[in-house]
């Protein structure tokens, strides 16, 4: 089989209509999204690059499958050189297609765009293959188009006067952020809304080139991320201390099968990373079995993180999310583990351990048993 898959960096699912989000444009994202199987619980097990890549490919395992069922494997390099991985994270690609934000372009992904033509006809007479699209439009510095961010910064009861213009935030600090500041938390998320939506537009571009050459009904594509990025929700921009929200760690996996089968499924069960890869072996290699099958049987997720010299596991269950410091430093300082209830609390506002001392406990020691 066939299967192209797009590597959105920066994403955190909620930011996505289909994970819930109500205010953000993303149509053709959310028409994917309702042509697929969408996984609702999928969550980093360490929010970084590297170590995604790690897990999506069973530490090079993978490759080397690939490689032994005829499978061509393409990786199109999209991002900008600062945020790019090395090239050795190239080496085990059978080809790799430089699509890299060119200065003359109107748009980061217009190389892209132009280049993933040349990229399919090559493979047009090739029974098998992958193709893997890393993409980090989401990750600072933005380009972020004036008109969709003052579309988003629009205030009916209060407009601007006509000659007066707000620019958006196009590279935050990453660091601490004032909760309390509202004026900067609107103009932060409203630059980030701004980004998603002129995301969305270029990816649908992508969307129909890939339609209209029929690999709608003979590919699946494949969405997801390496890590979402913090904007502030707890305190926060940017990774600059290992607190594993859930804007930090929750990720959007969404599959759609070839002629959209199996449209409409949301697998409720707990995924992370490593199941990308059995995800990977089922749509790109000749196993003979069905993708969507009751086979996504975590009932937890663990996710632990280093940063800066400070480290934290997290653990989520169907009732509970609990974070645990395990290492702090000078510029990291001290917190208390925090436990909330899930799924009310899905943003991880109201801290509840005091009130359910017991179950924290318990999870905690689950914490250092994986840890």
């Amino acid at each position: 089989m066939r299967a192209i898959a797009f590597v959105l960096r920066g994403c955190p699912a909620g930011w996505l209509g289909t994970y819930g989000n109500e205010w953000v444009a993303t149509p053709y994202l959310d028409r994917v999204a309702a042509e697929s199987v969408v996984f609702d619980q999928h969550y980093s097990d360490c929010p970084d690059a590297a170590a995604a890549s790690r897990a999506w490919f069973a530490d090079g395992k993978l490759f080397d499958e690939l490689r032994e069922a005829n499978t061509r494997t393409v990786l199109v390099r999209a991002n900008h050189p600062d945020t790019d991985l090395p090239d050795s994270n190239s080496a085990a690609w059978g080809e790799v297609v430089d699509a890299r934000p060119q200065a003359e372009d109107a748009s980061p992904l217009g190389h892209l765009v132009r280049s993933l033509p040349s990229v399919l006809d090559k493979l047009a007479t090739v029974p098998r293959w992958l193709v893997w699209i890393e993409i980090d439009r989401l990750l600072p510095p933005w380009e972020v188009p004036q008109d969709v961010f003052e579309a988003y910064i629009a205030d009916e009861d209060d407009p601007l006067p006509e000659e007066e213009t707000i620019a958006p935030c196009v590279d935050p600090p990453v660091g601490p952020f004032d909760r309390t500041d509202l004026a900067a938390w609107d103009w932060l998320h409203s630059s980030f809304a701004a980004v998603v939506t002129a995301l969305d537009v270029e990816l649908g571009a992508l969307f129909e080139e890939l339609r209209g050459r029929g690999l709608d009904q003979t590919a699946a594509w494949i969405l997801t991320s390496d890590f979402g990025y913090p904007l502030g929700e707890h305190g926060q921009v940017g990774v600059h201390r290992p607190w594993l929200h859930e804007e930090l760690v929750h990720l959007p996996l969404i599959v759609r099968l070839p002629g959209a089968a199996d449209a409409g499924n949301r697998i409720a069960g707990f995924t992370q990373p490593a199941d990308v890869a059995g995800l990977i072996r089922e749509v790109a290699l000749p196993v003979g079995s069905r993708l969507i099958e009751d086979r996504f049987h975590r009932d937890r997720a663990f996710t632990t993180f280093e940063c800066h010299g400070a480290k934290e596991i997290a653990i989520r269950t169907a009732d509970w999310t609990f974070l645990l410091p395990l290492k702090v430093n000078q510029n990291n300082p001290p917190r208390q583990p925090l436990l909330f209830i899930r799924p009310d609390d899905r943003w991880e506002v109201n801290d509840v351990l005091s009130q359910h001392a017991e179950s924290a406990e318990h999870l905690r020691g689950e914490c250092e048993r994986a840890d």
